[in-house]
């Protein structure tokens, strides 16, 4: 995370050179010590940012506060070709924009793209929670892209590994009950009810059914707990899914190996499903690839 800087009386404009200060080596850009100040026009924002919502009224009232009092910390960003790309600090980026700024200050440093994301999500962890869709993407990715086992990521972000492998789990919501949760309609303990259940179809349904009548987390456990009773004379045939420490661990090892989504559903009689994600065809590829090494 980039270190805070002192206040800097207004950044519209890069600073002139003088006394302390010299031009940087790219056009439009001026240095102070270790801080560059670059112009908005070449910074891009990151693809790979774990926050994909910000509030608006949040972002007005930085702009606010910059327009008085300037960009009082710099933000991070990595060179991306003749260009820069932002790693922290994207809602101060957003604001000065919003504030008529022409440039901010920045520390520049060469990151890669699994160093550049885990700083990003420590910075939105540890500044302004994300929602929990977004947690649970940005730890999906740095596990199975970036190899990061879950005591690993736990570390990084100052939490228990109990709590990243449950907020990871979210990952195996439906689309639509993910997108509930990343608007605030539903919170992360509906999420959590939402995946005792094995029907995604259900998942959908009590899902958008929460968001409509503002169910409480208790409210809708009992729904859940309700339809899945058995009725008098039928026997009960769906599977579950089971959150043993034993099959949490299977899950999360199978996932570190082939590098996506593994998700493991106990039936009656020791019989169950192990699945795994794709998606794209090339990954489809490499998964039968990799099934036909093994075999």
């Amino acid at each position: 995370m980039a270190p805070p800087s002192p206040p800097l009386p207004d950044s519209r404009m890069a600073p002139p050179s003088a006394a302390g200060e010299r031009t940087g080596d790219r056009t439009g850009e001026a240095r102070t010590s270790d801080i560059l100040h670059v112009p908005l026009s070449r910074i891009e924002r990151n693809p790979a940012q774990p926050r994909t919502q910000f509030d608006p009224e949040t972002i007005r009232e930085l702009a606010d506060s910059i327009r008085e009092r300037g960009v009082l910390q710099p933000v991070l960003l990595r060179p991306v070709g003749d260009r820069y790309q932002l790693v922290a600090g994207e809602r101060r980026f957003l604001a000065a924009k919003e504030a008529g700024f022409n440039s901010v200050p920045a520390i520049v440093r060469p990151l890669t793209d699994r160093e550049s994301l885990l700083i990003a999500l420590i910075e939105n962890v540890q500044r302004e929670n994300l929602n929990p869709a977004d947690e649970a993407r940005a730890y999906y990715r740095l596990a199975a892209e970036y190899g990061l086992s879950h005591e690993e990521i736990a570390k990084r972000v100052g939490k228990d590994r109990s709590t990243v492998s449950n907020i990871i789990r979210f990952n195996n919501l439906p689309v639509e009950a993910m997108a509930l949760m990343e608007s605030g309609r539903i919170s992360a303990g509906h999420g959590r009810a939402l995946l005792s259940l094995a029907s995604a179809k259900q998942q959908i349904e009590l899902a958008n059914a929460t968001a409509s009548n503002d169910w409480s987390v208790r409210e809708l456990e009992s729904r859940i707990q309700r339809s899945a009773a058995p009725r008098v004379g039928k026997s009960r045939r769906s599977p579950h899914r089971a959150f043993s420490a034993e099959l949490l661990a299977l899950e999360d090892e199978l996932m570190r190996i082939v590098g996506t989504r593994v998700r493991i559903t106990r039936r009656r009689g020791g019989t169950g499903l192990l699945s795994m994600d794709y998606h794209t065809q090339e990954e489809l590829e490499r998964l039968i690839e990799m099934l036909r090494t093994l075999a």
